[in-house]
């Protein structure tokens, strides 16, 4: 029995000695090895969500999704895409997004979203499908033509308008005078008898189709530009020489109602004319004979000119009767 406790002791002494062994070769800090350290395996990436975006889809756009994902070891998460049109595999496309030359309106659109990480390949995930909706119709260009257009003038609209459905195209317009909408409708014509010389114009555009209304673009603004002004009235062709004075009202009209002055660009020595009024004067020299030409012109101050030219010529007075012939 002494033999078997001294045995005992024995090893009792030789576990205290591993104990304290270990404890003396430590380094004095404790660490708990990770689940996946300790198992020596590296657990998946997952999605958690993803859902794709501006739905309903049309063609104006790609098909784009949005994911939330995570990786249990906090490692980078790529993903991988499969796209599906009406449940068909669009092969080729593993990217993000899906151009919309891949699907047209009344298609059901969805993508399966693989997640990986440095080792690991996550479970697929297959988005909620969304419909292919109406792609509006929209305006590219709007002008006006004539481009160089005076008050009076018509002015009509040239559109360029596209619809991705390849839906019929309607358009509407309203015009606009100086900011202020003068006319609406689908007439692409607008008349501006009345307007005045450098009225700011603008056509808006907007494009229809059968379901409903698109896109409306405004063209640059047209200036209208000055109307010149226009003599009506008729010079006489002659006079007399036994007159002692010529007369001549010269009349002119102006589209634009700018205030008209007159001048003689030819005329025989003597001959005037009256600034604002366009009266034209000329005291006929004793004995004076022969052709004269003239040349007035009306002005608006706007650089509209109107001019006119005449000859004039003085006849010779009838010679007197003898009395009793």
């Amino acid at each position: 029995m002494v033999y078997c406790r001294d045995k005992a002791l024995a090893i009792g002494l030789a576990l205290s000695c591993v104990a304290l062994v270990a404890a003396c070769t430590g380094s004095g800090v404790s660490e708990t090895a990770s689940p996946a350290a300790q198992s020596g395996s590296n657990r998946p990436p997952v999605v958690t969500s993803a859902r794709i975006l501006d739905a309903p889809l049309s063609l104006a756009g790609p098909a784009t999704v949005q994911i939330q994902s995570e990786d249990p070891e906090r490692e980078a998460v790529t993903h991988q895409y499969e796209w599906h049109v009406d449940d068909a595999l669009v092969r080729g496309q593993t990217g993000p997004t899906l151009s919309p030359e891949y699907f047209r309106r009344g298609q059901r659109v969805s993508v399966v979203i693989t997640p990986f990480d440095s080792s690991q390949k996550g479970q697929p995930y297959q988005t909620a499908s969304v419909v292919v909706g109406n792609t509006s119709p929209r305006v590219s260009t709007v002008s006006m033509t004539p481009q160089t257009a005076r008050p009076g003038d018509r002015l009509e609209t040239q559109v360029e308008a596209s619809d991705s459905d390849h839906d019929r195209v309607d358009l509407s317009f309203k015009w606009y005078r100086n900011d202020t909408l003068v006319k609406e409708g689908d007439e692409p014509f607008l008349d501006t008898t009345g307007f005045a010389a450098r009225d700011k114009i603008v056509v808006e555009a907007t494009a229809h189709d059968p379901a409903g209304i698109g896109g409306s673009l405004k063209s640059e603004p047209l200036v209208l530009g000055n109307s010149g002004p226009t003599i009506v009235s008729i010079p006489p062709a002659s006079a007399s020489a036994s007159q002692d004075h010529f007369d001549y009202l010269v009349k002119a009209i102006d589209p634009d109602g700018d205030r008209l002055t007159y001048q003689l660009e030819v005329a025989p020595v003597g001959m005037t004319i009256s600034e604002e009024l366009g009266h034209i004067t000329w005291q006929i020299p004793t004995d004076q004979q022969g052709t004269f030409h003239v040349k007035v012109v009306a002005k608006d101050g706007q650089g509209g000119i109107a001019s006119q030219e005449f000859d004039l010529t003085l006849t010779a007075a009838a010679p007197a009767k003898p009395l009793g012939g």
